[in-house]
């Protein structure tokens, strides 16, 4: 075989490989899956009340209600 013709095949399986790997990382989380993924260890933030109270702040200090934990209010005062 010609050395081109190496590359190409190895070129090709390479990709198939890749191509594999990325389709099989999306799963769909299932409703009883999903309280695994809300523990503590899972938490983005390392002190919960911390980050609320700079939250606060935030608010108070910009005249905004917005970002992580609003309830879809924005800062121009509509709902």
């Amino acid at each position: 075989m010609s050395p081109a013709l190496m590359a190409r095949k190895l070129l090709v399986l390479l990709l198939g490989i890749l191509a594999a790997s990325t389709l099989s990382a999306c799963v769909t989380v299932r409703f009883n899956e999903k309280k695994r993924l809300g523990q503590e260890a899972m938490i983005f933030d390392a002190n919960p009340l911390a980050a609320q109270m700079s939250g606060k702040i935030a608010e108070s200090r910009e005249g905004a209600i917005g970002g992580f934990n609003s309830g879809g209010a924005g800062g121009c005062g509509c709902n």
